[in-house]
């Protein structure tokens, strides 16, 4: 990730696996054979285990930061999504199970093609979000190498409060002003709080 005083951008898969892989090189892995060899030497069975592992003393700091966020993705990944979202509650009930209990500010997208097939999901802020970071730029560029026709934007308050605040307000203008110059539809904006969600297209506020 990089960071900055109060937010950070979060890096794709690929980068984050290249990360990851980097730092084995300290572990003298350079080889999934070798990475087998080396958690069965730890006895590392269950992602329990590996937590302990990334979490401990004999895991060096940068490598457990990597892991950990691995390992989160891994268990974010639903295998109990509907392959199309076609409605606001359906898609604002998922997200709202996803995003209980996180304790900082997440902006997620949902690619989705003409027939609302959900083409892919991806967390692309963590942190304190306003408009200079939660930038149109980072979220259109994804959905022009999808290939989407519509997204839908989803991020959570940890306060658990779901009134749009004026970032919000202003975040999902500029979402609609690159949404028509790209002519892919912003289909909704959500706002999530302790497992709940407030859509702000059903209630009208863009």
């Amino acid at each position: 990730m990089n960071l900055n005083s109060n937010h950070c951008f979060v890096n794709t898969d690929l980068e984050l696996l290249a990360q990851l892989f980097e730092q084995f090189k300290d572990y003298k892995i350079s080889s999934f054979k070798e990475l087998e060899c080396f958690l069965k030497r730890k006895r590392l069975t269950s992602f329990d285990e590996l937590i302990q592992f990334v979490t401990g003393p004999n895991c060096a700091n940068e490598l457990a930061v990597t892991a950990e966020e691995v390992l989160d993705r891994l268990r974010q990944a639903s295998p109990h999504r509907k392959a199309i979202l076609t409605s606001s509650v359906e898609v604002g009930n998922y997200l709202a199970d996803k995003l209980v209990g996180h304790k900082q500010e997440e902006l997620w997208a949902l690619y989705v093609d003409n027939g609302s097939h959900i083409i892919a999901e991806k967390k692309l802020f963590q942190g304190t979000l306003n408009r200079s970071v939660a930038h149109p730029r980072e979220i259109f560029r994804w959905a022009v190498i999808y290939g989407c026709a519509g997204i839908f934007i989803a991020h959570n308050h940890p306060s658990g409060k779901l009134m749009p605040s004026s970032s919000d307000f202003e975040l999902t203008e500029d979402l609609q002003k690159a949404a028509k110059m790209m002519k892919i539809d912003l289909l909704d904006h959500f706002i999530i709080g302790q497992g709940q969600y407030l859509s702000m297209r059903e209630k009208k506020l863009f």
